[in-house]
């Protein structure tokens, strides 16, 4: 079970790292007034595909009776739910938007949003 923890500990701080570096090159593509290509939704796809398997993991050490040793295991729950939803939802709602560099923008914002979402579920796990 430790290890299985130390993988989620790490996923988390992955995906932290992941979603910045995904804002900034939205930015960056923004800045270039660009629109975003297939290898910034390529990158996005591993970045939900990463938030699935984080998730995952977290309800195998839940099932596993760690979920006792969180303060506000609800609360973790909450924020891991939004991490996993929050990306595809973007997509839905920003893919019928005409003008690409409002989309690059949301989008950049979007990912920062994730950075924040994983930040305070690793808080409130902590806490």
């Amino acid at each position: 079970m430790d290890a299985l923890s130390e993988i989620h500990r790490g996923l988390a701080q992955t995906g932290i790292l992941f979603f910045i570096a995904l804002g900034v090159w939205a930015i960056w593509f923004r800045i270039r007034s660009l629109p975003l290509d297939g290898s910034w939704y390529g990158a996005a796809a591993i970045g939900e595909i990463l938030m699935i398997v984080e998730f995952l993991l977290g309800w195998v050490l839940y099932g596993q009776g760690l979920g006792g040793n969180l303060a506000r295991a609800f609360v973790h729950i909450l924020y891991a739910t939004v991490a996993v939803i929050t990306l595809p939802a973007a997509y839905l709602y920003l893919s019928r938007l005409q003008d690409e560099n409002v989309k690059t923008i949301l989008f950049a914002i979007v990912c920062f949003f994730l950075m924040e979402v994983i930040i305070r579920a690793r808080v409130v796990a902590l806490v």
